[in-house]
């Protein structure tokens, strides 16, 4: 595990006049810093419980150290800041704020706090679960850029992260792939860990005048002295999803060039930079959570996975979820099971249902859910009642025509795809094979025509 990255300064405004005074954070007892430190090295004990293995990493703001609890034999990782921030009375309030605030979360894809406190000789400090992976970064930096899986793979499991950040009333403020962890679980798949809550802000926090974060990844309100928001975490992932796809920030170069440039420069669309097949799609998830008006960007992070999930199914990307959510949500659908396989069915890359005559969806997978725009699929939902009724109009009538005479029909239509663009869509109705007519089910299928 590699320590936070240090992009905490404070950056200087685009006018280059002196920055506001910062206010102070909500006033915390914290004890009084020791007068004296010594450095810290292996076989010291931190908070009379934690003795040094040894050295993680060394950053501006500190040190990050391999530590073994006395009583659990257990490893953990230790962050150490350095003296001129530990004896700082703003500075350790911070960082008080920034371990009760990350000890509070709890998300398989988030680094866990799980202690703190104040050393009389060392000072400050925080213990962080230990994590044995490769920095995003550093696979950036020898790969260039991802794949689109591994890309769509790395943002599925951030943006879990973030959504889940957000339902607890806090906003990250320095996504980046230096906060990112891969590691790699027993079956051999990338788990992804978000790090570093240093510049965390519960969702209800003013502006205090500064402007604080990495360059390449702060949204234009922020640079205007904003508070970070949940909109401005959505212009962070959008510039992540773009990095990993083409291999660099859109925007580089000197930190009051790149804000300029964030204030005033339109994002290139990812496809239009490497020479791939990379759909168009990824171009609109980038251009809306990038948009300079943060009310043009995504409403939430649900509304971006959303459009990933899209993203992932129409080219066969397959998503790994928590249990809790990737249940095929099937109702009387033993023969069905029987006929395409639960786990087949689930894991299809096209939207896939299978309906009654008048419409009553009595089984469907995630991604024909994702399409409608539901998130589960209750007793009584009916496709008339639907979205796709606005652009199929005919639907009612044919689904009538399918059962009565099991042939099959084929259709399409225009949805659209968001920012002025749309999508052509093929629908296909029949019976299951076997039936000619008279059918208890409907199969229907969705395929995108680009």
């Amino acid at each position: 595990m590699t320590p936070p990255h240090d992009s905490d300064a404070v950056l200087p405004s685009l006018d280059l006049d002196a920055l506001g005074q910062r206010r102070s954070d909500p006033v915390i007892e914290v004890p009084r810093a020791p007068r004296q430190r010594r450095s810290a090295g292996p076989g010291d004990m931190i908070g009379g419980r934690y003795v040094i293995d040894g050295q993680i990493g060394r950053g501006g703001m500190g040190r990050v150290l391999r530590v073994r609890h006395i009583v659990l034999d257990k490893a953990f990782a230790l962050k150490l800041p350095r003296a001129r921030y530990a004896t700082d009375a703003t500075e350790r309030q911070r960082f008080y704020r920034e371990a009760r605030m990350a000890s509070s979360l709890d998300h398989d894809n988030i680094c866990s706090i799980v202690d703190f406190g104040d050393d009389p000789v060392f000072g400050l400090f925080m213990v962080m679960e230990l994590l044995e992976g490769q920095p995003l970064k550093e696979k950036l930096t020898k790969e260039s850029r991802l794949s689109h899986k591994s890309a769509a793979d790395i943002m599925l499991q951030i943006a879990e992260a973030v959504r889940y950040v957000h339902s607890q009333g806090v906003v990250h403020g320095d996504i980046k792939p230096d906060n990112i962890l891969l590691i790699r679980t027993a079956d051999r798949h990338r788990f992804v860990k978000l790090l570093d809550f240093g510049l965390a802000r519960p969702q209800s926090d003013e502006s205090d005048g500064s402007v604080r974060g990495t360059p390449e990844y702060l949204a234009p309100e922020r640079i205007r002295k904003a508070p970070a928001s949940v909109a401005s975490d959505i212009y962070a992932m959008g510039i992540l999803f773009y990095e990993l796809l083409v291999g660099n920030p859109p925007f580089r170069g000197k930190a009051t060039d790149v804000l300029r440039q964030h204030l005033d420069d339109e994002i290139q669309a990812p496809s239009e930079l490497i020479n791939d097949d990379l759909d168009k799609r990824a171009d609109l998830i980038v251009a809306r959570a990038t948009a300079k008006n943060p009310n043009d960007r995504h409403a939430s992070v649900s509304a971006f996975l959303y459009e990933l999930h899209a993203f992932c199914d129409m080219h066969g990307i397959s998503s790994r979820r928590r249990s809790s959510d990737s249940s095929v949500l099937v109702r009387n659908a033993a023969s069905m099971a029987a006929k395409v396989g639960a786990e087949v069915f689930e894991q299809a890359p096209v939207p896939l249902a299978a309906v009654s005559k008048d419409g009553t969806i009595r089984v469907a997978n995630r991604a024909f859910l994702r399409f409608l725009g539901r998130g589960t699929l209750t007793e009584d939902l009916r496709l008339p009642q639907t979205r796709l009724l606005a652009v199929y109009p005919e639907l009612v009538r044919d689904l009538k025509t399918v059962a009565t005479t099991g042939q099959t029909i084929k259709h399409t239509f225009t949805m659209s795809a968001g920012e002025n663009n749309s999508v052509r869509v093929a629908i296909v109705l029949s019976t299951p094979a076997g039936e000619t007519s008279g059918s208890s089910a409907i199969h229907i299928a969705l395929h995108p025509l680009g």
